[in-house]
């Protein structure tokens, strides 16, 4: 069984990028709305009955609001996407495109972007600031393409993206590639790879200074995605081991959790349905929590997870089925406990992906989203107005002020 790639890298390996405290609605990167209206989605969309509560002002503004493409930013080939944006403050981010070797840089707020960095055969994979000068940016690594021949796997800047510079003070097994990056805080970060394996985690405690690497083979076959709140605690999603180019024995969607740094861990989750991966990690609030599910083989009801008591468990909930199912889910992003939206990928032969989705309830029913186009890889939330996407191009999301702002 062979993971579907694409051109020239989709399928599995396009899902990954980084996390942070800046995908919370408190502090995280976004995009522009547009204005036309949602679709309903077919009936097999709705998973049950929408909840009676009434919205809050804010959540109202949210649902009003409308996702518009950037006219200004980069886009990527048909059958591609962008993998990563990251806004360290309000005028000045980065996004990334495996597929061009690229980074880019804005300084008006995601209006308008330049070229940071070209380094042919890297696949640019994840970003992570910790301020508007000094960050990171991921290589997914070589051995997954004949076009991925660069093996640094982690890139270094100090001057707001003039100069770009190999990580190599990295102690431990050396990762293959790196598909997350999670910052902690400015002193503690988080790194994570990675698609197709092998999966490894990195962290650094002194702001990227140095990193030490512990082989994570024996609970993940792939780690695709990281969540910490503290230096000791955290979790990490992927999939448990299982023969990747087969799926006999099978790979499943699973989350590990440690309250020691990384020393121990312990399985939190894993999917029922055979050859999945879990994909993409959104916590609107402490306590709340969501991740995509990919299912490689097709096999099951398409799905997504959500957490109500911070991450200690999980429950596996359906998504809508469409005549060709839903089952390369990605990006997922929320902006309220209840308000969000999931996307889908390629399948490796239809140009068009399946519909962007989003929820007001928490999940419980899905409409689709007539403005937001799939692939989304990775949603940003800069702050409680401002959301950001990147997918085949930059997306914004801009609520309107109300006193219900959290």
């Amino acid at each position: 069984m062979k993971l579907h790639l694409a051109l020239p890298l989709v399928g599995l390996f396009l899902a990954c990028s980084s996390t942070s405290s800046h995908d919370t609605p408190s502090d995280a990167g976004s995009q522009t709305d547009a204005t036309s209206p949602l679709d309903a989605a077919p009936g097999d969309a709705r998973t049950s009955d929408v909840s009676s509560d009434a919205p809050d002002p804010y959540e109202e503004a949210v649902m009003a609001a409308r996702w518009q493409a950037v006219s200004g930013a980069p886009t990527a080939p048909t059958m591609a996407k962008m993998d990563d944006i990251y806004l360290p403050s309000a005028l000045v981010g980065y996004a990334v495109s495996g597929a061009a070797s690229t980074i880019y840089k804005t300084v008006d707020g995601g209006a308008t972007w330049t070229t940071s960095y070209t380094h042919a055969g890297t696949y640019f994979r994840s970003l992570d600031f910790i301020d508007d000068n000094h960050g990171f940016a991921s290589n997914l690594g070589a051995g997954l393409a004949s076009s991925i021949t660069d093996t640094n796997v982690l890139y270094e800047t100090k001057d707001a993206g003039t100069t770009w510079t190999p990580v190599t003070a990295i102690t431990g097994p050396m990762p293959s590639g790196i598909c997350n990056q999670t910052q902690i805080d400015a002193q503690h970060l988080v790194a994570v790879g990675r698609v197709e394996g092998p999966a490894y985690f990195m962290k650094s405690s002194d702001g990227g200074a140095s990193w030490t690497s512990q082989d994570m083979s024996s609970e993940f076959t792939m780690l695709i995605d990281a969540r910490f709140t503290s230096p000791t605690d955290g979790i990490l999603i992927g999939s448990g081991p299982g023969n990747i180019s087969t799926g006999s024995p099978a790979f499943h969607c699973s989350i590990e959790h440690t309250s020691d740094g990384g020393s121990t861990w312990q399985n939190v989750f894993t999917s029922k349905t055979a050859n999945t991966l879990c994909w993409k990690i959104s916590f609107p609030s402490a306590q709340v929590g969501y991740v995509s599910v990919q299912d490689a083989g097709q096999s099951g009801p398409p799905s997504f997870l959500k957490t109500t008591d911070g991450g200690q468990t999980w429950t596996e909930k359906p998504l809508p089925k469409n005549p060709s199912g839903y089952y390369l889910g990605i990006g997922m992003g929320f902006i309220t406990e209840n308000i969000g939206w999931v996307s889908a990928d390629y399948d490796g032969t239809s140009p068009s992906p399946e519909p962007t989705y989003r929820t007001i309830d928490g999940g419980e029913t899905w409409t689709i989203d007539a403005t937001l186009k799939s692939p989304i890889n990775r949603f940003r939330f800069l702050d409680p107005t401002t959301a950001f996407a990147i997918g085949g191009t930059v997306w914004k999301l801009s609520v309107p002020a109300t006193g219900g702002d959290m």
